[in-house]
């Protein structure tokens, strides 16, 4: 233990970052293919089991439990429905289970921010909020609307439970959201008890007692931990997570960074990174564009033969126009080059910024594309501001570079000098009195700035900060 309580173990562990690392294979053959597909179905049927059973608000007490449930499957033999090789199942379930509760915990956690940006709600009220999501079985009467007796801490408090357990009850629909079923296996967790390597080879269990899959890699490679098995057509790609040091960091610069569209990062220094991210985007969308409207003429004679009979020419369109190989082939390939453009866009903006300290927006009660027209909003998919903020943050840990998230309410309307309200025009940012400048790098500025604001904290309601900026306007 050192002096602030903290063990030597919890301090080397808060020192690494979580690297995923891949492997791939060579081409597997068909009985190989076949096996593995079979593995990665029924593990899939295991944790879609898992899914439907205890996702709901009646498991929630169950969560915690997993032993039990997995030693009852035993007791009863429910797990032989699916032919898989124990160790198989444990870690399906076990995964199902970690989905859920990761699900749980990122509900409650917008809970509590929704009820911090609630400005009708008392620091009390907080408080009773944040003991009810604290304890499963709390948390589980008040969603189901069992009967709640009222905690020994708040017995001597004039609260109004009842509007505040509703409360709890539409934050928690609202955020909640379910888990998908996975409707086609296409990967599996395998521990060290289920693999082994030789030299260039790793050898996997098989459904058949006593036998592994002998699987080329194209590395020599070794790892010892749990690692996820993804089937690539042909192919598998092995990903092992491992822990790495962080990266050492005597900077001291402190730079505001605004995500945009056309600059993928503005910072408030005055550069931009990532400037050809509409290119990529804007070229995607137009070839989507005509490869759809082409599949939609071919669609329409498709049901037109099957209408008239000929069943002949309705199975032809099908198999050789409307297959979806070479379509999901182009797509992965772009989601591949816009994730590898993006990592590098970042890469350069840490290199040359030199940031000890990042501040941002924080966007998930906020829009990242309300500035946007539609047009430009079918460009930006959710998964790019997702893989944004996860890289952004990864990076941040691995550099041991702090990220500080700021409310976002009018950063991008306001100007950077005087603070009044201008117009943005495309890339232009239009102030009255101040003149013109670049829109993004306004933004920038304002987000560095509103770090230091002491009257908008990152919960101030947005009507609240414009009551707040227009009264330093006017005095």
């Amino acid at each position: 233990m050192n002096n602030s309580g903290i063990s030597i173990s919890e301090v080397k562990v808060m020192d690494t970052v979580i690297k995923t690392v891949k492997q791939y294979s060579r081409e597997l053959d068909e009985d190989t293919l076949r096996e593995l597909q079979f593995i990665a179905n029924q593990y899939k049927s295991v944790k879609n089991y898992v899914y439907s059973r205890y996702s709901g608000i009646n498991s929630i007490t169950l969560l915690r439990r997993e032993r039990e449930i997995r030693d009852e499957w035993i007791r009863i033999k429910f797990y032989e429905q699916w032919k898989l090789p124990a160790r198989y199942w444990k870690l399906a379930l076990s995964d199902a289970f970690g989905n859920i509760r990761s699900n749980w915990t990122n509900t409650r956690r917008k809970v509590k921010e929704q009820s911090k940006r609630n400005s009708n709600l008392s620091d009390d009220d907080r408080h009773y909020i944040n003991y009810v999501l604290k304890f499963d079985s709390y948390y589980a009467r008040v969603l189901t609307g069992g009967k709640l007796e009222i905690p020994e801490a708040f017995k001597d408090k004039d609260l109004n439970y009842r509007y505040l357990n509703n409360l709890i009850r539409r934050y928690t629909r609202k955020y909640k959201g379910s888990i998908p079923l996975s409707k086609i296996g296409r990967s599996f967790s395998v521990d060290t008890g289920l693999y082994s390597y030789k030299s260039n080879c790793i050898n996997i269990t098989s459904t058949v007692k006593g036998q592994r899959l002998a699987i080329e890699l194209t590395d020599s490679n070794h790892y010892d931990r749990t690692m996820t098995v993804h089937l690539k057509g042909n192919h598998l790609e092995i990903h092992c997570p491992l822990r790495v040091r962080k990266k050492s960091n005597c900077n001291q610069n402190i730079i505001g960074v605004d995500k945009g569209y056309r600059h993928l990062f503005a910072v408030s220094s005055g550069n931009f990174y990532g400037k050809n991210l509409n290119d990529f985007l804007s070229k995607e969308t137009e070839r989507l564009s005509k490869v759809n409207s082409q599949r939609n003429r071919f669609y329409a004679l498709y049901n037109q033969y099957k209408k008239d009979g000929n069943i002949k020419k309705a199975d032809n369109i099908l198999k050789c126009n409307l297959g979806k190989l070479k379509y999901n082939h182009n797509r992965k390939k772009h989601d591949k080059n816009v994730k590898s453009y993006i990592t590098h866009s970042l890469d350069s903006l840490i290199q040359n910024e030199r940031p000890k300290e990042i501040v941002m927006e924080k966007l998930d009660f906020a829009r990242w594309d309300d500035r946007y027209p539609k047009s430009v909003k079918r460009k930006i998919s959710r998964w790019i501001k997702g893989y944004i903020k996860e890289r952004l943050e990864y990076k941040c840990d691995l550099n041991r570079i702090e990220y500080t998230y700021i409310n976002p309410a009018y950063t991008s309307q306001i100007c950077n000098i005087c603070g009044s309200f201008g117009k943005r025009n495309s890339d232009l940012f239009k102030c009255s009195d101040c003149g013109e400048t670049h829109a993004d790098l306004n933004a920038a500025i304002n987000i560095l700035n509103r770090k230091y604001d002491e009257h908008i904290t990152l919960y101030t309601p947005y009507t609240k900060v414009r009551n707040i900026l227009e009264k330093r306007i006017s005095v």
